[in-house]
Formats: structure tokens, sequence, C-alpha cells
């Protein structure tokens, strides 16, 4: 019989515990790296598969996991507002790496949950997205998120605080929009 999983808020602390003895073990298993890969399917349509994980150089996810996302623009920007468009997806990811990050670090913290939302708001002045005023940045002018959660009975302010505070300052996706990130491109013309 199989032993039972290490479970708080969901969380499975088990398989985080074999990360870090994983890691402690060959500190290269860090280096991980997500991959995406897109196929224009016409319009302002494309289809994203994810189906990579790499750990140390090796596609750690497993041979039949692949997930597709369709991603569109809003019609008032050439689109047939089907599927969400990519800024959408950005604060789709946004809001769930914080509610993933802060129910982890609850249950790493002995902190049970019973309620938690996060909302995300993404604000842009199109002026500069649309070539009529190159003063106006193409990005967004800010970023806003809110934060509502309750824990279970006995479960103190300061704990959910904790859980929140802690993720702000570790939050993969948060990182990645505020912090400047090297990019790199290549370009390839398809015969």
């Amino acid at each position: 019989m199989a032993a039972q999983a290490n479970m708080r808020n969901g969380v499975n602390l088990d398989n985080i515990q074999s990360l870090l003895d994983a890691i402690q073990a060959d500190p290269k298993v860090a280096n991980v790296q997500f991959r995406a890969r897109s196929k224009w399917l016409g319009g302002t349509k494309a289809e994203v598969t994810v189906s990579e994980l790499h750990s140390n150089g090796q596609n750690i996810r497993e041979a039949d996991k692949k997930f597709k996302v369709i991603v569109d623009e809003p019609a008032v920007l050439g689109g047939t507002d089907e599927y969400p468009n990519p800024v959408e997806y950005l604060a789709s990811a946004l809001c769930g790496c914080l509610t993933a990050g802060i129910a982890t670090n609850a249950a790493l913290f002995g902190t049970e949950i019973e309620q938690l939302e996060v909302e995300v708001d993404v604000n842009f002045d199109i002026h500069g997205v649309l070539g009529l005023d190159r003063s106006k940045p193409n990005g967004p002018l800010n970023l806003d998120y809110r934060v509502k959660i309750k824990g279970k009975d006995g479960v103190t302010a300061e704990q959910l605080r904790k859980s929140k505070e802690t993720l702000d300052k570790k939050s993969p996706i948060k990182n990645t929009i505020e912090l400047p990130l090297q990019v790199t491109t290549t370009f390839e013309i398809i015969d």
C-alpha cells in the first residue's frame, strides 16, 4: 500500500521536499526551462503548445502531457475575440502564479486556508501600440493586483499576510514582469 502524501491546502509537500532533496544532491537540477511553441492559425489566432519542462537539460514532463492554448485578439484589435489575448494570458499567468504560490507558502508555513482569490489589472494607453503617439509606451503603464484570503479556524491575519508577502518577493511571474530580463531572439525564413 502506498504511503499517504503529505498534503496541506491541496499542495503535495512530499513532492516539494523531493525536489529540495534532489537540488541539494545536484544543484544543476535547479536549472529549469519552461518551453512554449506557437503555430499561427490565421488572422490574430495562434495555437500555443506547452509540452516540455526541462531540468538540468532533460525534459522531465511526461510524454503524454501536452497543453494547448488558443490566443486571439479582441475585435477592436483585428481579431475575433474568441479567445483571450496575450495580455489577458499574462494577467492569467500572474493570477495563477500568485494563487498557487500563496497556497503553497501557506502550506509550507503550516497555515491552512479556506478561500483565496486574486484579481489582476494590466493598464495600457494603446496610443503607442497602435503607432498613434510614439511618446507613449508599447507596454503596460502599470499593473495592479489584489488578494483576498480567508484562513481556516484559528489562522491569524499575520499568518495569512506572511504567505502573501513572502510570495510578493518570490513570485517567478511577478519577477519576470517587473525585473530587467535579458531577451535574445533568432529569426529564420522558411523555404
